[in-house]
């Protein structure tokens, strides 16, 4: 896994989730979609529900790590391509 990606560092304390039979999800999962055009309305509520359901269920033993993967409009304007290799990596690791 490299330690950024378009430029930015992953989250401190983010760890990598493992498939080998199962998915392996650690205690702290980098992970991040934010939409650009409905998503962008709706995602800041969801990520602070998303992070109270993981406090409630896991009592601050476990917590996500956002991280955000540039694509569409948002890559374009910021890279030149819409969706860049480094964001392809990102999703893949």
């Amino acid at each position: 896994m490299q330690a950024t990606y378009n430029g930015l560092e992953l989250p401190k304390n983010g760890q990598r989730s493992a498939t080998k039979r199962a998915i392996e999800v650690p205690d702290n999962p980098s992970f991040l979609h934010r939409g650009r055009r409905h998503g962008r309305d709706i995602w800041k509520a969801s990520e602070r529900v998303f992070d109270a359901a993981v406090e409630k269920a896991y009592g601050g033993r476990r917590a996500i790590r956002w991280f955000e993967i540039f694509a569409g409009e948002k890559a374009f304007r910021r890279f030149g391509n819409w969706l860049p290799d480094d964001s392809v990596a990102a999703a893949r690791d």
